[in-house]
Parts: structure tokens; C-alpha cells; sequence
């Protein structure tokens, strides 16, 4: 059969060519998520294998770089593969084929696949591995365990014409700005004169080129968490009205959100360690032949219950979950340090192993990766 031209080649449907993106894009996505300010201790992370600019098509979700894992990433011609616990642990010294690390390694470099290790950040920050553990768990979140960080608050000042500052107002909110607490939307504003004389090649929203003008505009000031400053100003650039906006930032020393490791919540009731196992069992479909295993079986019931996804680096977090009263505590890997203080408390160490534990957190992270880049076709595939 033979097609018919079309009468009007604008007709013919077009299929949208789309963008290339580069590995240090995703970067940027994670490091929004779980900002590397909130690392504690320091530990091997980052990208550890590949370069920034390598393009990226198909990303590879795992808690552990495993052969099965590198198999996966190898059906794509362009792939990234992220976990959650590093390859190299320390400096590279010798790369030799005879040894598993090395192996791996050379696997990664013949096949062009890039290897990015997420920080121990991401298990401090909102909605990361130990939000999303406790979250699998049903568990009502009232506080972390040890407090890491505070997030870095800053000052935005902007200066905005008065029949345009609700818009203005309103797009940095949308963007993060304005947050204190449990109220969003929180600005100030104060009145004044703002003066300007455009030169030529301006193209000025108010006045003409030439002319000192004086408008009526407002202070407009809000807060501002830093990793969402970047957001915040692109969002007021694209409402204000003016060619060349006015605009100051300012460091704050009153710290924001506090961010910690693990998390500790009430239970509804005191309940059995029975309960409590078969409950995390079943949230993280741990089978009969690797179920959660147990340091110690108390006699009082658990009323309240801590998590911490992978394994504990620094203070025990077994030890803060006793300080803190926690009748439990579901851990991803149980140090020497946390075995032997386990029969000195009353808080049961709960150790699910670092996979499951990670699980949760990284089938999140699948979700945003696709949510974010799946317009620009980008494949992403969960692998345990």
C-alpha cells in the first residue's frame, strides 16, 4: 500500500526527542534527598565508579552491589546502578582480577556501568532509610535516636513592586520558602521606595530608559531550608515582574530541623516480643529459613519500639534506644559493640539484616527516580 502524502507536512505527528540525561543530573536529584551535610559519621560515598557526564538511560536500584545486581545493569547500554552500602570501603591501592572486589570492579569499567554508594545521610534524612523502615513497620515516629544535624536556615529578601507581591510570595512557597514549624506560607513585609534608571538596552517592567523612577515596593523576607535555596530563587525570578530582580540572602544562626539516626515511637498497646516479631516479619517478608533474629526474650511486654536501617556506626544505637526506653530495637546489622551490651539492658536488639532494612527506603527512591525522570524515558528497576 501506498501512503498518502500528507497535504501539510506540519500535519505529520512528530515523535518529542528526549533529553540525555547525565549521570551528575541524578546525583544532584539524590543529594536534594538526603543533602551530604547530613552524613554522620563521614563514610565511603559518592560515586565510585564511571564519570559525572556519562549519560544515563537505565538506573539500578539495590542495597548491595552484587553480581546479580551488575547482571541487570549489563542488559542496558547505558546504566547506573545505586546502592546503599559502598564497594571500595577504603582507598583503592591495587586493582587485580583474582580478588572479588577487583572482579566486580572490572565488571563495572568493561561494561561502562556507573556505580554511585548513597551517604549515610539518606538514612538520616526525611523519608530516607529510617523514616521509610518505620513507616513499613506502622510505626508512629515521635523523635529520632541520635541527633546528627540541623539543617542550615537562611534568609531571603526580596523587593517586589506591591501589585505583584502575592504572586511572588505565593511561588516561593511553593517552592519551600516559608516554613516554621507546622505553618507554611510565613513571610514579613515592610514597605519603601525603591529607585532605578534604566540605561539603554533595558527593558523595564515600570518606567522607560532614561528616567529615575521611584516605585512603591515591598520587603518581602522569608525563610529558606539551603537545599531548597536554588528552588526558591528560580521560583521568585520566574514571578517577579522586573528584568533585573533585587535580591539578598542572608545566613541564619538559629538552626533548622533537627536530623538524627533512627526513630522511636509509642505502640498503641504493650504487646508481646512474639507481636512484635511476627509484625516484622511479615513487613519485610523475611521467610521462615532467615526470619528476624533476637537478642534476648524479656518478660515485660515492648511499649514502644525503635528502628535503625542498616548497621550503626558511632554511638550504639542500641544504647540510645535504652536511654530513650525503647522495649526494642529493629536494627539491619548488629555490631560487636551493640552484641555486647545487649544483655546489659532491657531493649531487645531485633537484627533484620542490612537488606531488608534498606529495602523500604530504596523501593521509595525507585518511586521519586521515576516520578522525576520518566518523562525523559528513563527506565528504573528495583533489584534486592
Amino acid at each position: 500500500m501506498t501512503r498518502k502524502p500528507a497535504d501539510n507536512p506540519e500535519d505529520i505527528p512528530r515523535r518529542r526527542r528526549r533529553r540525555a540525561v547525565t549521570v551528575a543530573e541524578i546525583l544532584d536529584f539524590l543529594e536534594y534527598l538526603a543533602p551530604p551535610s547530613l552524613a554522620s559519621p563521614p563514610a565511603p560515598s559518592g560515586l565510585q565508579v564511571g564519570t559525572a557526564f556519562t549519560p544515563v538511560k537505565n538506573i539500578v536500584v539495590t542495597p548491595l552491589a552484587t553480581y546479580n545486581a551488575i547482571s541487570c545493569a549489563a542488559v542496558y547500554k547505558a546504566a547506573l546502578i545505586i546502592c546503599a552500602a559502598p564497594l571500595l570501603a577504603g582507598p583503592l591501592t591495587e586493582l587485580r582480577w583474582d580478588n572479588p572486589i577487583g572482579a566486580k570492579v572490572a565488571h563495572l569499567v568493561q561494561r561502562q556501568i556507573s556505580l554511585y554508594i548513597l551517604s549515610n545521610a539518606y538514612a538520616a534524612a526525611p523519608g530516607g532509610f529510617d523514616d521509610s523502615l518505620a513507616e513499613r513497620l506502622g510505626l508512629a515516629v515521635s523523635g529520632a535516636l541520635v541527633p546528627t544535624a540541623a539543617e542550615v536556615q537562611l534568609k531571603l529578601v526580596v523587593f517586589v513592586p506591591l501589585e505583584s507581591v502575592e504572586r511572588v510570595q505565593k511561588a516561593a512557597s511553593e517552592a519551600g520558602a516559608g516554613i516554621i514549624g507546622n505553618y507554611t506560607n510565613c513571610a514579613f513585609r515592610s514597605p519603601g521606595t525603591g529607585t532605578f534608571l534604566p540605561h539603554e538596552g533595558a527593558n523595564p517592567a515600570i518606567g522607560q530608559v532614561g528616567k529615575l523612577e521611584e516605585v512603591e515596593e515591598i520587603r518581602l523576607e522569608m525563610l529558606v531550608p539551603e537545599r531548597e535555596l536554588q528552588g526558591v530563587v528560580a521560583a521568585v525570578l520566574e514571578a517577579h515582574p522586573y528584568e533585573e530582580v533585587a535580591y539578598d540572602i542572608y545566613p541564619l544562626r538559629n538552626p533548622g530541623v533537627v536530623y538524627g539516626r533512627g526513630r522511636i515511637g509509642e505502640l498503641p498497646l504493650g504487646v508481646s516480643l512474639d507481636t512484635v516479631l511476627a509484625q516484622v516479619n511479615d513487613a519485610l517478608t523475611l521467610t521462615a529459613e532467615n526470619p528476624a533474629r533476637c537478642s534476648h526474650r524479656p518478660s515485660q511486654p515492648i511499649r514502644s519500639l525503635a528502628v535503625a536501617s542498616g548497621m550503626s556506626a558511632g554511638e550504639s544505637l542500641l544504647w540510645a534506644a535504652h536511654r530513650q526506653g525503647a522495649g526494642a530495637l529493629v536494627t539491619g546489622g548488629a555490631t560487636l559493640t551493640d552484641l555486647m551490651l545487649a544483655d546489659s539492658t532491657d531493649t531487645v536488639l531485633i537484627d533484620v539484616g542490612f537488606a531488608p532494612s534498606v529495602a523500604p527506603g530504596l523501593q521509595r527512591l525507585v518511586a521519586q527516580l521515576r516520578d522525576t525522570f520518566d518523562s525523559d524515558g528513563m527506565h528504573v528497576l528495583y533489584v534486592p
